[in-house]
């Protein structure tokens, strides 16, 4: 087995053609497990992000191309081909391939679901749109990650770009999943079931709460609104009891996404603020985390309401990206992860958020149990009902609400 399976990076040139970039793989390597790690925007801009289902893959070389299949975790599965790469070139210990050819689709499933959205068995639901006029644009090496960053256009035309993370599977020993038995009184996001012999498991989404969780400001964030955004980070750290978030700058051009950082981004287009993560999709556990602060969503109110209302949204926002889902349960406020007007919102933000010592109860209880493995008081937990479940949606002032704190 190859000690560090490092990829070597290296450009290849054609006779009055453009230069191609292409990848170097250790032959050694063609029978270990990797990462395969999606994530395209529509647009340029971050108009459209997205993510694609996290896979563990392999390698199998047929003649002149490598296929990529992905690696069945469920004894009645099939193997599934999800690329057919070209191999421009080897060596004796080597080939040389050219993922851009090879990587002309993506699935449309996002790396986040609960048993909700399709029941507890796997859908296996491949459908992907196509990628046309692909060009490879960036390609580098973080330790043993290969990031590749690839313009295409879709169907229709638009352009977008397309960002591949690409590592040996190495799932965190130290890591301690979450086994989830259903939306009754929370909710987190999930990976996709697993059939083991113990029956089919869905395991939580959460960071490793062993290491420190660190969000960093991307430099655009104003000025004014900085310390608000610090403060809507940190108000988790009161949920669970300790200190376990961080907050950090992040260097002068990083943008999201960004395999070496979880990046609060500040955008100015016309979206609403939203937020993302990919997993290790057979433990659940958070490897990347970005979240997307529309400007506007500052309100309408004055200067001091609408760094609270922003508190709000960035908590609302990173409660996403560790995992938890929405409560829209009707009765006194109990979490940050509802829909409320914008006065509501500032109230929140400056009572709760900045200048208060507890957490929200709902918050506190729901993460210091699947975090850190706190006993839960079930009848004492507050109410709870989340998107797609009957009945269930934001505050009955509904839509007016969701416009204001443009959150989802």
């Amino acid at each position: 087995m190859c000690a560090a399976l490092y990829w070597i990076v290296s450009i290849a040139f054609a006779a009055a053609a453009p230069a191609r970039q292409a990848a170097t793989l250790d032959k050694a390597d063609l029978a270990e497990r990797f990462l395969l790690q999606v994530s395209y925007e529509q647009e340029a801009g971050h108009q459209d992000f997205m993510t694609s289902r996290s896979r563990i893959v392999t390698f199998q070389r047929r003649d002149a191309t490598l296929r990529m299949i992905e690696a069945t975790q469920d004894a009645g599965s099939a193997p599934r081909v999800l690329a057919t790469i070209p191999i421009r070139g080897e060596t004796p210990t080597s080939l040389i391939v050219d993922f851009n050819a090879g990587f002309n689709k993506v699935f449309n499933e996002e790396d986040r679901t609960g048993e909700d959205y399709n029941g507890c068995e796997d859908t296996e639901d491949y459908s992907f749109f196509r990628l046309f006029e692909g060009k490879i644009v960036d390609i580098s090496h973080r330790g043993s990650l290969l990031v590749l960053t690839q313009q295409a256009r879709n169907r229709a035309d638009e352009p977008l770009l397309v960002y591949y993370y690409l590592s040996p599977y190495r799932p965190n020993p130290h890591f301690e999943p979450f086994r989830v038995e259903g939306l009754d009184h929370f909710g987190f996001y999930e990976t996709y079931p697993q059939r083991k012999a113990q029956g089919t498991i869905l395991y939580a989404t959460k960071f490793d709460a062993a290491k420190p969780i660190v969000f960093a400001l991307s430099a655009a964030i104003p000025a004014e609104y900085r310390q608000a955004a610090r403060d809507g980070v940190l108000y988790w750290n009161k949920a669970f009891g300790k200190p376990l978030l961080r907050v950090i700058d992040a260097p002068e051009g990083v943008a999201a996404p960004d395999p070496d950082y979880n990046l609060i981004q500040w955008v100015s287009e016309d979206f609403a603020s939203t937020s993302h993560i990919q997993t290790d999709p057979l433990t659940g556990e958070i490897l990347h985390a970005y979240i997307f602060i529309l400007a506007k969503s500052v309100g309408e109110g004055i200067a001091e309401e609408s760094a609270d209302h922003v508190r709000y949204v960035v908590a609302h926002e990173v409660g996403h990206a560790l995992g938890l889902r929405h409560n829209f349960a009707e009765g006194p406020v109990s979490t940050v992860m509802n829909y409320f007007g914008f006065k509501e919102t500032a109230r929140i933000g400056r009572d709760v958020i900045a200048s208060g010592d507890e957490a929200l109860p709902y918050d506190r209880d729901v993460m210091r149990h699947v975090y850190l493995g706190a006993p839960l008081d079930v009848a004492a937990l507050p109410a709870f009902c989340t998107d797609g479940q009957r009945g269930c949606g934001p505050f009955s002032k509904g839509a007016a609400a969701k416009s204001a704190t443009s959150a989802h």
